[in-house]
This record gives structure tokens, sequence and C-alpha cells, in this order.
């Protein structure tokens, strides 16, 4: 297009010179003089012979014109269309075995998610609590929050998220209902968590919830009903990986030492990268006598807390009465 702008302002420039005359020195005719006009039915080829002649009758001022317009068509850089960013889907990392025994559910890890505020608040009963130690290290990367209770059930779950949702970022980590007694009120409740907070996180993990009781089973099956429901839903197999790997329980219900790394593992799996760390899986030891459980009284933590006000207890399994025996030991709380 630019070439044939040049080639008809040689034209001009040629027809100039053959009558004495500059293209600076071209005027458009006095406004006295009448244009000239084509014989009717004349074409375009009719006013140029073979040689260049009635090139002349183009005004330099209109191949100016026509020269801006051609410029003025070109599209600026930004205007060019760009293809739409989509999502990588592919999964962080390779499959993951959840456990050493046979029948151990191998999960696909869902994809890295991209930027955000680096948060993950976990939310969750003693279960959660147990791994506590071991999230830090699970969730590299990310600045975590961690608030769970002994005996915490779904109501005062999500009591807690209202009260925190300005601690609510990126990623919510969901571990209830083993405190959970049933009558098919666990699907208003998932949906009451996601009203809270799922619309905020990119992702939500929920934590299936080992079954001691039929009520826990209801629990997973509304858990499993919420990820074809929600797309930033996904599911940790704690459940089925437990039922696979029983020596990772010290009671029925609450994970020892082995089973606490096991959960953080795959609490840290299905959360992540977060800030372009990957989560640290740490080897999962030997089982190990039972331990006693630490409960937080005090307002949610997060990994950067130094101390807090704690109760360590020793409970019987989730629905029975009171804890058999218990300790409380109080250190300065964050403000």
């Amino acid at each position: 297009m630019f070439a044939s702008v040049l080639a008809l302002v040689g034209l001009v420039a040629a027809a100039c010179a053959a009558a004495g005359a500059s293209p600076s020195q071209v005027t458009e005719p006095p406004e006295s003089a009448p244009p000239e006009t084509a014989p009717p039915g004349a074409g375009a080829t009719d006013d140029l012979s073979a040689d260049g002649a009635g090139a002349a009758d183009i005004e330099f001022s209109d191949m100016v014109k026509l020269g801006l317009l051609l410029m003025e068509r070109k599209p600026a850089p930004g205007d060019l269309p760009t293809a739409p960013v989509v999502p990588d889907p592919t999964p962080w990392r390779d499959a993951y075995r959840t456990g050493p025994n046979e029948g151990s559910p191998i999960v696909i890890p869902p994809p890295a998610l991209g930027p955000g505020d680096g948060r993950v608040y976990a939310v969750g009963d003693s279960v959660l609590l147990g791994c506590a130690n071991y999230l830090g290290e699970a969730l590299a990367g990310w600045n975590v929050t961690l608030d769970a209770e002994v005996g915490r059930r779904f109501p005062e779950g999500i009591d807690s998220l209202l009260r925190h949702q300005n601690l609510l970022g990126q990623v919510l980590v969901v571990v209830l209902g083993h405190n959970y007694g049933g009558r098919g009120a666990s699907y208003g409740y998932i949906d009451e968590i996601m009203a809270v907070a799922g619309r905020k996180a990119q992702r939500v993990v929920f934590v299936t919830v080992t079954e001691w009781s039929p009520a826990q089973a209801e629990v997973n099956r509304a858990i499993y009903d919420a990820a074809g429901r929600y797309p930033n839903v996904v599911v940790a197999p704690w459940a089925e990986t437990v039922k696979a790997n029983p020596q990772f329980l010290w009671d029925h219900v609450h994970p020892n030492s082995a089973g606490q790394v096991a959960l953080a593992n795959l609490i840290g799996v299905m959360v992540g990268p977060g800030n372009g760390q990957d989560p640290k899986l740490q080897r999962i030891p030997p089982p190990g006598p039972p331990v006693s459980v630490t409960t937080t009284t005090s307002r949610p933590t997060t990994s950067s807390s130094s101390s807090t006000t704690s109760t360590t207890a020793t409970t019987k399994p989730p629905g029975t009465t009171a804890p058999t025996s218990s300790t409380t030991s109080t250190t300065s709380a964050p403000p």
C-alpha cells in the first residue's frame, strides 16, 4: 500500500517537471476555473495513457490526503486483538500416593493457583488441630491462619468464619464434620460455608472425615456433591486414606504422629504452591504411641504467632462424654 502511494507521488513529480515546476510549486487551480470533467461513459482507464499521461490531473494535496488516509487505517499496536489468557490446567506435580498401604488413594493434584493474596485460612476441629505442627511446612510459601478447636461442629465453624471474614483469603481449608450428628443438615452447612467464604476464595479444600458413624458418611457425600456444584472446590480424601491406613489413627478418629504428617501432606498437595514455592512434603514416620491432642482456646493464630493460649487434652472419640483427663497451660496470647 505504501509503495502505491510512492508510485503516485512519483507520477505527480514527473508531470510537474514536464510543466517546468517542482511539486512544491503545484497549486490548485483558481476558484474561477471550472473543474474539468470526464465525458459521459468514460472510465478511470480513459484518463491515463500507457506512458502516464493524465497523471498531472491528480492534485498533490489530494495525494497528501490520500497518504494520511492510508496511514490512519493502519491499526496501532495496542489495538491489535490478543489471545485470551487461559489458565494452565496442568497439575502442579505428579500424582501423589496418600499412604504406604495397598489401596491408599492416589490423587491428581489440582493446577497451581494464579496470583492472589497468598493467604490460607484453615478452619476445623481437633483432627485439623492435631496436624498444626506440620502445616507450616506442608503449606510453605503461604501465609497460614489456623482456626481449630476440639469438639467443634459445623455451626461453630461457620460462626467463626463469619467473625473472621477479614482474615479469609485466596484459599480456604475445611476440616469439619467429625462431630456432626446427622439428619441431613450437612448439605446446607456446606452451602453456608461456600456462601461465607467460597466466593472470595480461589480454592476451597474440603477434607473428607473419618467415617466412624453413618453421619460422617453423609458429610462425605455432601462434600463430593459440593465438588460437583462449585468449580473452586477440591476434595482431600482423608477418610479414604485412613481406611487404607488405619495405623494413622490412635483411636478411631484422631491421627497419631504418622497420621498428622500424612494429613498435613495431603492438605499441602491439594492447596498447591504458594507464591512460587512448592509445599514441603515430609516423610511419614512409623506409627508411634498415642499422643495428646493440643487445642486452642484463643482467637485464630497465624504461622507467625509465637505463643497462644492452649489446652492440652486427652479426649474420648466424638460423641462421648467429657474428656477423661485434661491439662491446661496458658502463655501470653497474641493481641
